[in-house]
């Protein structure tokens, strides 16, 4: 699923990035990078997103590069052994 297709509310884990090296060095410097488990606080442009208990917002446009896996409650995407 695309970062900016994901409900508010619902925990997720990025997955892959698709953008060029410009845009995939601003989103790691504001902490969305592979692994990183990632929350929509607001839709819409620009897309607000909770990491590490901070609040930021990127464009809409940049989340669209965005894949996420999102965590379902009680089985976080974060695990490696879904089957565990």
């Amino acid at each position: 699923m695309r970062l900016d297709e994901l409900p508010a509310r619902v925990c997720s884990v990025v997955r892959s990035i698709a953008t060029d090296d410009e845009d995939t060095r601003r989103l790691k410097t504001l902490g969305v990078c592979v692994g990183r488990r990632v929350e929509v606080v607001r839709t819409g442009n620009p897309l607000i997103l909770k990491i590490f208990g901070s609040r930021l917002g990127i464009s809409a446009e940049l989340a669209a590069r965005v894949e996420v896996e999102v965590c379902i409650p009680g089985h976080c995407a974060m695990r490696e052994d879904h089957d565990a």
